[in-house]
């Protein structure tokens, strides 16, 4: 009989550890209403023991629902057994350690589960701890036979009267139970109070945060019998007045003599509190169907409905895994790689759905959940695609999105001049002819595998300003530049085959701004996944920005102002200032993008090639804004231009 791989006694709290670890804030709590969800509930309640808060002045957290509910021996194997627990283990289904993992290492003293179903009515009762070598063992009492003698030690027992720890744990069970689940989380010791979470500093955990956090992670409360399941999250706040709604809260009196009024806080799900918008449809952002639906507000209607107490107040780009929403971010690098520009960042949500990898198609593309559920991977184990999907919306950017866009920006900004584009193609004019964009174009006899990014391989900066409309409904249509190939976007896995190639590209923009607080230490940061229009209709191919209010653009524009040009029109000055610098600014970007692909040192059969990954971090804002420091060539520039304009410096002393 062949030996089979195990994990011995000794090494599961390891595991357990660090599952934890690599969990986030709160997972305890989406592994307690999943369980809970599964096991077919209609109310999940997070509330808090009040035997022991009246008799100890202990508030415990309870979990409890009015599902299936579990059988004894099935209590042992859902908390015993790391790796499964009774229900199907599956890359797309369950892991069988999530919610022991979650909730173990902050409840060492113990977690209490009681639960009921129809064939044990009465009740089972398990207790789960850790010893004194670290390792989870379940508590166990003595029984006795009806003389008083000992039989043997019970782990499931009945559930009994506890004057040890303050509450009789029959009682616990509510009216509207029949056959259900409860959790009681017991922390650190007997006198442990846990109803606000975990209590590890750097997790922050407090009753807000959790209501805002199961609202955040379930995109919506799902339905059981056409009515969604009652979610509810138990809050305490010191009674200020006799009469302050005493008609609904529960009032429990502390030992101390404090009033506590228990008030429940429904959960509704992320869905809940995105306002109904006609301005709303989705882009199909890659070959494997993965779809991001786009939602925005307009004024003056409040972008997020409902209060901070229950949701964040900002919109988010967040993945759907099944139904859970998973890398929810509002930060402005996330809506900027797909060309959601900083003017209507705050009104615009954006959910992607991808495909979910499942082990019944084991060749198909998808996502999956790391094994915490904290964080999802794609296939391969490889991180998600998001430039591929951000460029994949940009070439298929909705009409009705690029339309509210532009009237956002109408009073910020127009078509450029016509000289500034001539100067910037007389410049690049010079670059391209020795450095060409590294490209990888579709070719049925081609070597490289990748992803169609939406673009076509053509005339440059030919690409149209809208796209085909990505209304309610509809996948978005093609956009970038015309011509017979695509560009590909390489990946391992791909689903096209290409060739590399170097092409004259198209150029950005730039434009100066004064930046938020948050960027206002960098000189510059490129936006790739906008346009700028340029002289003749034609559109750049993303746009430096450049911030106006930096100390070091203040002082250069007022040395050539003050000390070199003085008696010149200021503005006229501060023109040219501005216009050199956006003009070296755009050529080192230009320049890193022909970089990509080149072969810098080759060690036998392993060439060292610059990759796109390698080209982003050379024009993150960082390495841009160092760029633009300490330019002598660009003061020469400036220097000689203005010579034309303004007389020499001697003349204009």
């Amino acid at each position: 009989m062949p030996r089979y791989v195990h994990v011995p006694t000794e090494a599961t709290h390891q595991l357990i550890r660090q599952a934890y670890e690599a969990g986030g804030p709160y997972q305890w709590a989406r592994e307690a209403w999943k369980n809970s969800e599964e096991s077919h509930a209609s109310i999940i309640q997070f509330g808090i023991e009040e035997q022991a808060a009246e008799s100890r002045g202990v508030l415990r957290r309870t979990i409890m629902d009015n599902g299936e509910g579990m059988e004894p021996e099935d209590l042992k194997i859902f908390l015993t057994t790391f790796g499964g627990g009774g229900k199907p283990i599956g890359m797309d289904q369950n892991f069988g350690q999530g919610f022991k993992s979650a909730v173990l290492p902050w409840n060492p003293y113990g977690v209490v589960v009681i639960s009921y179903t129809l064939s044990n009515p009465d009740g089972a009762m398990l207790w789960i701890y850790r010893d004194d070598q670290g390792n989870y063992a379940l508590k166990e009492w003595p029984a006795q036979d009806e003389d008083g003698e000992f039989v043997s030690y019970l782990s499931t027992p009945q559930p009994f009267n506890d004057p040890a720890h303050g509450c009789d744990w029959g009682a616990i069970r509510p009216d509207w139970m029949e056959t259900g689940t409860i959790m009681v989380l017991l922390g650190q010791s007997a006198e442990s109070s846990t109803w606000q979470g975990d209590p590890e500093p750097s997790r922050h955990e407090n009753v807000d945060g959790l209501i805002k956090y199961l609202n955040g992670r379930l995109l919506e409360v799902p339905e059981r019998n056409g009515v969604p399941i009652e979610t509810t999250v138990f809050d305490l706040y010191e009674r200020k007045s006799a009469e302050r709604r005493a008609s609904k809260d529960k009032t429990v009196v502390l030992p101390s003599g404090q009033e506590m009024v228990w008030r429940p806080r429904r959960i509704y799900g992320l869905r809940h509190f995105i306002p109904r918008t006609e301005l709303t449809g989705t882009v199909q952002v890659d070959e494997h169907g993965t779809e991001a639906e786009w939602f925005y507000i307009p004024e003056p209607e409040d972008p997020v409905k409902g209060s901070r107490d229950y949701v964040n107040q900002r919109p988010v780009v967040a993945v759907d895994y099944q139904g859970e929403l998973y890398h929810a971010d509002s930060a402005k690098s996330r809506y900027r790689q797909f060309g959601i520009t900083d003017e209507i960042r705050g009104r615009t949500w954006l959910i992607l759905r991808p495909p979910v990898y499942s082990d019944s198609r084991p060749m198909e593309w998808g996502v999956l959940t790391q094994a915490s559920r904290n964080m999802l991977m794609a296939k391969g184990g490889v991180d998600l695609p998001w430039d591929q999907w951000g460029d994949a919306f940009f070439a298929r950017f909705p009409e009705e999105l690029a339309r509210v866009r532009d009237e956002a920006r109408s009073g910020s900004r127009g078509q450029s001049d016509a000289s500034m584009a001539k100067n910037l193609s007389r410049i690049l004019d010079r670059l391209n002819p020795r450095f060409k964009a590294s490209r990888v174009l579709s070719s049925a006899a081609g070597l490289v595998m990748g992803f169609p990014s939406g673009a076509t391989a053509g005339i440059p900066g030919s690409q149209r300003t809208t796209s085909n409309s990505g209304g309610k409904g509809a996948a978005g249509g093609a956009g970038g530049s015309g011509g017979p190939q695509q560009v590909l976007a390489p990946a391992v896995g791909g689903t096209a085959s290409g060739r590399s190639a170097r092409a004259k590209g198209g150029f950005p923009a730039f434009e100066w701004k004064r930046f938020e607080p948050d960027e206002a230490k960098f000189l510059a940061r490129y936006d790739q996944n906008d346009t700028m229009m340029l002289s003749d209709g034609v559109v750049s191919q993303g746009v430096v920005f450049l911030n106006e209010a930096h100390p070091v653009f203040i002082q250069e524009c007022n040395y050539w102002v003050d000390s070199v040009w003085p008696k010149a029109d200021p503005k006229q000055v501060q023109e040219l200032v501005h216009r050199v610098y956006g003009e070296e600014a755009v050529a080192h970007v230009v320049h890193a993008q022909r970089l990509n692909g080149t072969v810098v040192a080759n060690n036998g059969n392993k060439p060292t090639v610059i990759s796109e990954d390698d080209v982003q971090q050379f024009l993150e804002p960082v390495a841009l804004s160092s760029a633009l420091l300490g330019l002598v060539n660009v003061e020469q520039r400036i220097l000689t231009q203005g010579g034309g304009l303004f007389g020499s410096r001697a003349n204009a002393q």
